[in-house]
């Protein structure tokens, strides 16, 4: 039996409109929940997101 391994960046061009649009807005809604204006949490949002995907 093998195991694709696929890149986080293979996963994210795999997924449809509808799927991008989605992860964008629950980033969006993370980071309002952390109600910190002056730190930009998209780049360990972004990190988050790359730990779940396969």
């Amino acid at each position: 039996m093998t195991s694709e391994v696929r890149t986080e960046k293979q996963v994210l061009e795999e997924l449809s409109e509808e799927e991008l649009s989605l992860l964008r807005r629950v980033l969006q809604i993370e980071r309002a929940k952390m109600h910190l204006s002056a730190y930009d949490a998209t780049d360990d949002l972004l990190a988050e997101v790359k730990e779940i995907l396969p």
